[in-house]
């Protein structure tokens, strides 16, 4: 089956070659009048700055500029049409959604803000809504195993959400910011802002507030409940550092407020939820020379869920986490190599309250997880080595060590060739372990072993391309199934998963006017338990297709239409239930009045595509939306 992936995917890289496509590059003229692109630096693959084109494991940096220009709503409608990506969604705006990397599933996908995790330690899965995007500055993803930098949790990669911060603004002014107001069909509306600038007492500072909300629509297709089913979310993200002689002091969080209606089991179940998110940090860095630093960090995050309706309450799920990381970086550079070396360790405690509808509490309510690790990296005559240890202990399963170790070579300028391999697992879940009546104290620590082999040619000024092929092998995967005399569900250590994939990803830019952006995303998700052997993985992407092309024929307007084709994809393990494939398109128009003031038109899902990512769940139908911007 995978020689087929493989040789389809050939064909499709062929097609997208002659179309020439991707992204204009950024740069800056050198003194002969030529583009010098920028190195863009990136922290989450290795915990520390690295170049991303030197990176040895898949990595994509979403921008500012690549949200603006996206015609998505929400964070999880942003991540969908990259590669690499798997959403799954019971429903639009404020419904419970997943987002996993390369066939993983969402509980052995790490998802961050500013570094700190934010997963609920009960489902083991993050409330994606909660992230609003008027608060995101970028996004980091870094595909493939990385459990020897993050530990648990990260099997399929990395989602690292970086909020907006604060630093001297342009021209020399004292403060900038911006507020934004729109509307939306269905009805809704939103409304944010932020400032930032840098004090005279040299004080970096950033303040950002958003609320947003929906009407929504009827997200399910049974008929427990026809009605609407809307979203409303406040938000605060704070950012403060200072540089001071010994280093940098730096503080940054997020908190969001949501409430979300839904549809019950019944009609007289729980149908709305109140949800609390937060994560911050606290940390400083200590320059000990101009090649040795160390860092420590307090970090704290919070989930808390509470379902009811009207005077019937139902589960309360709260996940706190509080945690210490510290590590110590130092370069050895001479006049062929570089050399850098980073150790390290982190603590972290997990707390849950939370109960049943039935009122009986878990048996275990906290857990600490500790870690040590240590990464080593050299440059020589461009060859590019990084490795990777790491030793997890936690209070409840045990043990576990984990390791990596990459590559990448620069063949000629600009063509970079990369190889990695990493070992991951995700630690069950509270969920797993101690759900009332149902959890299994004695599961194992699910485990992976993933490869990747890609390329990375900046062909020209105007044109890139970049090919990964990866093979990810998962044992003991927890799987929930009921027991066969008392039919209650429980967990178990039962799984094995093979999964096989091609990405390819290329760009070009025609002229100042036109640019054009194609991507496929190939995979082959195979269960090899004895029960399901060689089915696929339920709720997995198999191909994915991206299609974009934007058009700016002067500094004032600039359009951006997208396509994306999704195939089908089944829903149980038994693979008798499929759900359809589809196509949906997008548009967007920014219109710059003046150097401050912007509107921008967006419709998502043009053609009021009806589809599932989840069986009995509709996605969003024709959305718009309208928005005004003025910038000081």
């Amino acid at each position: 089956m995978f020689r087929k992936v493989v040789l389809l995917s050939g064909v499709a890289v062929s097609a997208l070659a002659v179309f020439s496509v991707s992204a204009q590059a950024q740069g800056t003229l050198n003194e002969n009048g030529e583009i010098v692109l920028k190195t863009i630096t990136v922290t989450t693959p290795l915990r520390r700055a690295s170049a991303l084109e030197r990176s040895t494991s898949s990595v994509t940096v979403i921008g500012e500029k690549d949200i603006e220009q996206s015609a998505a709503p929400d964070l999880q409608s942003l991540l969908k049409t990259y590669t690499g990506v798997t959403m799954t969604a019971n429903g639009g705006q404020g419904a419970t959604s997943g987002v996993s990397l390369r066939g993983f599933s969402s509980s052995q996908t790490l998802v961050l803000v500013n570094g700190v995790r934010m997963s609920s330690a009960t489902s083991g899965t993050p409330n994606l809504s909660s992230i609003p995007l008027a608060s995101i500055e970028r996004i980091e993803i870094a595909k493939g195993g990385h459990s020897a930098q993050y530990g648990a949790d990260a099997m399929g990669g990395i989602i690292n959400i970086i909020t907006k911060q604060g630093g001297a603004c342009e021209n020399g002014k004292s403060y900038c910011g911006s507020w934004t107001t729109g509307v939306t069909h269905p009805w809704g509306g939103f409304a944010s802002g932020n400032i930032s600038g840098k004090a005279e007492n040299g004080i970096e500072y950033g303040l950002g507030a958003s609320i947003l909300g929906t009407q929504g629509y009827d997200f399910t297709t049974a008929p427990t409940e026809n009605d609407r089913d809307g979203f409303l979310q406040g938000s605060v993200n704070l950012s403060l550092a200072k540089d001071v002689e010994w280093g940098r002091v730096y503080l940054d969080g997020l908190y969001t407020r949501g409430r979300n209606h839904y549809d019950g089991y019944n009609t007289t179940a729980p149908d709305s939820a109140d949800t609390h998110n937060f994560s911050g940090r606290f940390g400083t860095r200590i320059d000990h020379s101009d090649d040795w630093f160390s860092t420590i960090e307090l970090t704290s995050s919070l989930d808390k869920a509470k379902q009811f309706r009207a005077s019937v309450d139902g589960d309360t799920f709260k996940t706190q986490r509080y945690g210490i990381f510290a590590s110590t970086q130092k370069a050895f550079n001479t006049d062929k190599t570089q050399q850098i070396i980073v150790a390290g360790g982190e603590f972290y405690r997990e707390k849950i309250n939370g109960s049943s509808v039935s009122g009986d509490a878990y048996d275990e309510a906290h857990r600490n997880l500790s870690a040590l690790f240590a990464q080593y990296s050299i440059d020589y005559a461009g060859l590019l080595i990084d490795a990777g240890l790491r030793y997890d202990h936690n209070q409840q399963f045990g043990d576990k060590v984990t390791y990596n170790i990459g590559a990448s070579y620069e063949v000629v300028q600009d063509l970079i060739l990369r190889s990695s391999y990493a070992t991951g697992f995700r630690a069950p879940t509270f969920n797993d372990l101690y759900y009332p009546y149902s959890g299994n104290p004695d599961l194992k620590a699910e485990k992976s072993g993933s490869f990747e082999i890609g390329l990375n040619w900046q062909a020209s000024q105007q044109t890139s391309f970049d090919l990964a092929l990866y093979q990810n092998d998962v044992k003991d995967q927890i799987a929930w199934a009921p027991d066969p005399v008392t039919n209650v569900w429980h967990p178990f250590n039962i799984q094995k998963a093979r999964i096989r994939g091609v990405e390819a990803t290329v760009a070009h830019q025609f002229n100042d006017e036109w640019a054009v952006k194609a991507s496929i995303d190939l995979r082959d998700p195979i269960n090899r338990s004895d029960a399901n052997y060689g089915n696929y993985l339920p709720n997995r992407d198999r191909f994915k297709a991206t299609g974009e092309i934007s058009y700016r024929p002067d500094e004032k307007l600039d359009l951006t239409a997208r396509v994306l084709y999704g195939s089908s994809r089944y829903s149980d393990e038994a693979n008798k239930n499929k759900l359809d494939s589809y196509i949906t398109a997008d548009f967007v128009a920014l219109y710059a009045f003046d150097q401050q003031s912007q509107i921008k038109f967006s419709v998502e899902n043009i053609f009021d595509k009806q589809y599932e990512t989840a069986k009995g769940y509709r996605m969003p139908g024709r959305t718009m939306s309208l928005g005004f911007t003025r910038s000081f």
